[in-house]
């Protein structure tokens, strides 16, 4: 069962992992290899087969969540963990 709390918890962070996100996909020291990740993500939920689970209630929208979540994922596991580091301590203090 989902725990409202967590749901709580991601909706009030959900603005910065979005800002977080952003500034990593401008940051020049991020590898180009990285900020393919989330692309090859996209293109592969726009491929045929993908757009044809839409169609099936709740698995539709499944690989888009599961998708999603290990694009970025993978993602963040590839920036430099300095950066990232150095990127949620400035959201952290409003910057």
């Amino acid at each position: 069962m989902l725990n409202p709390l967590k749901l709580r918890g991601f909706i009030l962070f959900f603005p910065h992992f979005v800002r977080l996100f952003y500034r990593l996909m401008t940051d020049a020291r991020v590898p180009v290899m990285a900020k393919l990740v989330p692309v090859l993500g996209v293109l592969l939920l726009l491929t045929p087969p993908a757009v044809e689970l839409d169609f099936i209630p709740f698995i539709g929208e499944l690989d888009w969540l599961l998708v999603g979540y290990v694009t970025l994922k993978i993602f963040l596991w590839l920036c430099p963990p300095e950066v990232v580091r150095e990127h949620v301590g400035r959201i952290a203090h409003g910057a």
